[in-house]
């Protein structure tokens, strides 16, 4: 096709009849018009095959029966089995977590707690103690696990068994105290009666008794206290090793005290109230004559 046709966009202004007379003289004398009207002639030659609608419908039908279709049905019924043993299982496990009844309560340092067993027996946690007990089957043993100390005010019924680390205390409806220490373990009873065991040996203990363990044997001794000092913010000492002095205060206070072993044995005599540190600090360190020093990290040096 010549440069002049395409520049003037002749053809397709022939095709519309918008050629001037000039220009279709200027094309009959070039030739390129008896060009033009010989493609138009052919073009109005071609034809296209008719196409059988009822032949493509059945040949595309003949193809489709050869796919192998896809059973929904079973796909949907492997899912729900899967989703439903999904469900299952989550349900068992919940239940069973939940039926096992298995109950701990823990405090933290400087933190007291009440807490109220199934069937009313009132428990005092003191600070970094805690208890576990079974709820479903308290009705048949009233049995619970103590770390630390704690108060208990046992409403009467079945024998109620406390356990420790250390021993086991065995009462029928009482109040009383139980500390249950690294250093040391003491039980105190208020009202009623109770049974402390400790490997081969036992002592049974009334209102205004206590039991201490002292160099793996209990030692049976008598107080006239109504009830445990801790309640109140306050800790009396008789004749105590510094050692468990300080890691009673670590249980009220966020402090740190790395005590030299020097002064582990010595002891101490006095009530403490669990108010201000710096109070404590100085209330068993300059009563013993012990120069110390406290951080702003909370932490005990010793000169």
């Amino acid at each position: 096709m010549s440069k002049h046709l395409e520049d003037k966009n002749l053809i397709a202004r022939w095709m519309d009849d918008r050629l001037s007379n000039e220009e279709k003289e200027q094309l009959k004398k070039t030739g390129e018009l008896d060009a033009l009207k010989a493609v138009v002639d052919d073009i109005d030659t071609w034809k296209v095959k008719p196409f059988d609608v009822d032949a493509g419908l059945a040949k595309l039908k003949n193809k489709n029966a050869n796919v192998v279709p896809i059973n929904s049905s079973k796909n949907k019924t492997w899912w729900s089995i899967a989703a439903g043993v999904a469900v299952l299982f989550t349900c068992s496990f919940l239940w069973y977590y939940l039926s096992n009844g298995d109950t701990t309560v823990v405090t933290e340092i400087a933190e007291n707690r009440s807490i109220t067993l199934p069937k009313g027996t009132l428990v005092e946690l003191d600070a970094a103690s805690s208890i576990s007990y079974n709820k479903n089957e308290w009705d048949n043993t009233r049995l619970i696990e103590l770390k630390g100390q704690a108060y208990f005010n046992v409403t009467s019924g079945s024998s109620f068994i406390v356990e420790t680390p250390t021993a086991q205390i065995s009462v029928l409806g009482t109040q009383f105290n139980v500390s249950s220490q690294k250093e040391q373990f003491s039980v105190y009873c208020y009202e009623g009666k109770i049974k402390v065991s400790y490997r081969d040996e036992s002592e049974i203990i009334t209102v205004g008794q206590s039991v201490i363990l002292n160099d793996g044997k209990l030692q049976k001794s008598t107080h006239q206290s109504s009830g445990p000092e801790w309640m109140k913010g306050i800790s009396t000492y008789d004749r105590t090793s510094l050692k468990t002095v300080i890691s009673d205060v670590k249980r009220y206070y966020n402090v740190n005290i790395d005590l030299p072993s020097k002064y582990e044995n010595q002891q101490f005599t006095g009530t403490i109230a669990h108010k201000d540190l710096q109070h404590t600090l100085s209330t068993i360190f300059t009563t013993m004559e012990i120069e110390y020093s406290l951080k702003e990290d909370n932490t005990v040096i010793f000169e």
